[in-house]
């Protein structure tokens, strides 16, 4: 009897070892070093005089078609929170598609958008400038904001998740602005039911350790940087200032304007909103590539990518994207 007891003991504390052994093989596969794109959008709205924060209607759809098309699947923040612990897994090719500040426009054009292709969003609210019922519709630097309602309702409707990007958006110290960070999330939970653990920092204003004691104590998981750089995820990733790209808008009215096959020149224009951008060559034969990019595309002047003499040579394809690759652009 004695016997039979520690052989069973025996193969308990085994199958224990293999659980912990393939748990722990899964978590490092979950946790291996890759890129995810975290895009910074803030308003979406129809054509017109739009800034460089205001993606147009048809701008942002043509933009998911080409996510879609590309092979992304959205995620949320907590997805990445829950894969970095072990509670869960990453798609292959991942991305977040982020929103600042809490407009309307998100729900009324960005919602239907993104609904008709399976993907999903956060957007960040400022809770202090959330309206009541039969209050007046809050506004802030891109057009006007939803109301509490609004919010809870797509919250809800699980197409735009909800997170807090502080009480106020106050310009004030880094000491006041990580005093509004427990605050936000309760009065989320009270107003809206929504109990978020993903923070966007006002300004990307970040990096500090009480800060991040802050975000802890307040049971937040992720937050949101303005670095405008690719996100490294793997095990030694910051949570807590994950940078992200942000999306331009404004109107562009880029073109191909020719080359200079002997002087190695690309030559474009731009006379809408200045953006960044990246110029592909492909060499039709042999699929080569050269690349170029040049910040703040825009003005009057001809915008001139250079390349080899040898990219130039022969039959090519010139393509335009955003600098990191994800958007094309068709001039």
């Amino acid at each position: 009897m004695k016997k039979r007891l520690l052989v069973c003991l025996a193969l308990l504390l085994l199958l224990a070892v293999v659980s912990a052994a393939l748990r722990w093989m899964w978590w490092k596969r979950q946790t291996e070093p890759r890129d995810i794109p975290v895009l910074m959008y803030h308003n979406v709205l129809p054509k017109g005089d739009l800034s460089v924060w205001q993606v147009s209607v048809d701008e942002f759809a043509r933009q998911m078609d080409q996510l879609a098309a590309a092979g992304y699947t959205t995620i949320l923040p907590d997805d990445i929170a829950r894969a970095s612990r072990g509670w869960g897994r990453l798609p292959p090719k991942p991305i977040v598609i982020t929103f600042d500040d809490g407009y309307e426009g998100v729900m009324t054009h960005a919602e239907p958008i993104l609904a008709r292709h399976g993907f999903k969003a956060i957007c960040y609210v400022i809770v202090s400038r959330l309206a009541g019922e039969g209050d007046d519709r809050g506004v802030f630097d891109s057009g006007p904001l939803l109301s509490t309602n609004e919010a809870a309702a797509m919250a809800s409707r699980g197409v735009v998740a909800v997170g807090s990007h502080s009480m106020t958006h106050g310009k004030g110290t880094p000491q006041q602005r990580a005093s509004e960070i427990g605050p936000s999330r309760k009065e989320l939970r009270r107003r809206m039911g929504v109990d978020t653990r993903s923070y966007c920092y006002p300004f990307g204003l970040c990096g500090y350790d009480f800060m991040d004691a802050a975000l802890r104590e307040n049971g937040f998981t992720t937050a949101m940087a303005c670095k405008d750089e690719m996100f490294h995820y793997g095990t030694d990733t910051n949570l807590f200032a994950i940078p992200r790209i942000s999306v331009y808008g404004g109107n562009h009215e880029l073109a191909f304007q020719g080359i200079d096959a002997d002087g190695g020149k690309v030559v474009f224009s731009n006379h809408g909103a200045r953006l960044p951008l990246c110029v592909v060559v492909r060499n039709d034969a042999t699929g080569q590539e050269w690349k170029s990019e040049l910040q703040n595309v825009g003005g009057d002047r001809p915008i001139i990518f250079e390349f080899p003499s040898e990219a130039l040579d022969g039959p090519r394809t010139i393509e335009a994207w955003d600098k990191f690759g994800i958007f094309r652009y068709y001039p």
